[in-house]
């Protein structure tokens, strides 16, 4: 089914809190706001998988360009719901990782663990670092994902996955972030397990569709 109240919310970012152990479905929580009000809201960032394969697909640009930034850079701060995703309206366009052109190199994604000794070789390892430059710069973040009304959540893509989940054509999550010097950095986010390609209506796997892991790391998935 469609993911439920998916658009885009624009704040500005103000502290994180990353989960680590003792959770079984751990996010990095991002705080923001939207107003002058002094009110923090959160989006809950999945760093894990509860499935058998619990490891991430990580994509992100440090320099990242692409049209839909020009529709971004003129909406207020805010939740913006996009109840057309494909963009027919001539509305915002939603994110979909297999069919929005050159939104990113599918090819590039790191098939990574939630939270392991050493440096960049886990989720938090390189989302954290990022995080921490839009905090500091006070740059604005453009989160894609599912309101629940105080916040959002689903920010990773939202296809390719069994029937009994969400899945949608152009309702993946994601975040963009602008910063004051005018460069954008963004940052993707998938399930290993996730498959494609997917269904063009309701973005469901095909039926001769791999896993990303499958994809990505297919020496991994063999062994």
């Amino acid at each position: 089914m469609p993911v439920p109240h998916y658009g885009v919310w624009v704040c500005k970012p103000t502290r994180y809190v990353a989960q680590r152990h003792g959770v079984r479905t751990p996010h990095i929580e991002l705080y923001f706001k939207d107003d002058d009000s002094g009110r923090e809201r959160k989006a809950a960032i999945n760093v894990k998988s509860n499935g058998e394969e619990s490891r991430l697909v990580f994509w992100s640009s440090d320099d990242f360009a692409h049209p839909i930034t020009v529709q971004l850079a003129q909406l207020d701060l805010g939740f913006r719901s996009i109840p057309d995703p494909r963009g027919r309206a001539r509305d915002l366009v939603g994110l979909d990782y297999l069919r929005l052109h050159n939104l990113l190199n599918l090819d590039s994604g790191r098939v990574l663990p939630h939270d392991i000794p050493g440096r960049d070789n886990d989720i938090l390892d390189v989302v954290q670092p990022i995080l921490d430059r839009a905090i500091r710069s006070s740059a604005t973040v453009f989160i894609y994902g599912s309101s629940f009304g105080s916040g959002i959540h689903d920010v990773h893509m939202n296809q390719g996955s069994l029937p009994r989940y969400d899945n949608g054509v152009y309702q993946d999550g994601g975040l963009l972030i602008q910063f004051a010097d005018g460069h954008w950095e963004a940052v993707f986010l998938a399930f290993a397990s996730q498959r494609i390609p997917t269904d063009d209506v309701d973005g469901l796997p095909e039926r001769q569709s791999r896993s990303l892991l499958q994809i990505l790391a297919p020496r991994e998935h063999n062994l």
